[in-house]
């Protein structure tokens, strides 16, 4: 791993739960991401009624369902007040939302946004079209 300032002993590896710092005791490693958050919209969903989190005994994810981007910046902070560490948002919030989320939250805490590939683009275009 490149010695980096900021990120020495820490590995950035993608989606939620793979955020590892090594231990400075015999290499071990242990999970510094306990808690995550993904917000996803989708038509008809709503941030009070369509919330679920997924535990283990060291990890917990919550996901949260709206069903417009607008509606992000106060679940971002609801869930921010809940303790998550880390936020993912799904591709539907595109870039003028997923900035609206963190100057929602004031870049307290690192927001992911879901983005495909040029190799994505008919297949998305037959799922949205009217």
């Amino acid at each position: 791993m490149p010695n980096h300032p900021h990120r020495r002993g820490v590995f950035f590896g993608g989606v939620a739960g793979t955020l590892i710092a090594m231990s400075p005791v015999e290499g071990r490693t242990h999970m510094a991401l306990t808690k995550f958050g993904f917000i996803v919209t989708g038509a008809g969903l709503s941030p009070v009624e369509h919330r679920m989190t997924m535990r283990s005994g060291v990890f917990e994810m919550i996901a949260v369902g709206v069903s417009n981007a607008s509606q992000g910046p106060a679940v971002a902070r609801r869930l921010l007040d809940e303790g998550v560490q880390l936020l993912e948002l799904c591709g539907g919030f595109g870039p003028v939302w997923t900035a609206r989320v963190l100057e929602a939250i004031e870049n307290r805490i690192p927001v992911g946004s879901v983005a495909y590939g040029p190799e994505s683009i008919d297949a998305m275009h037959a799922l949205f079209k009217d």
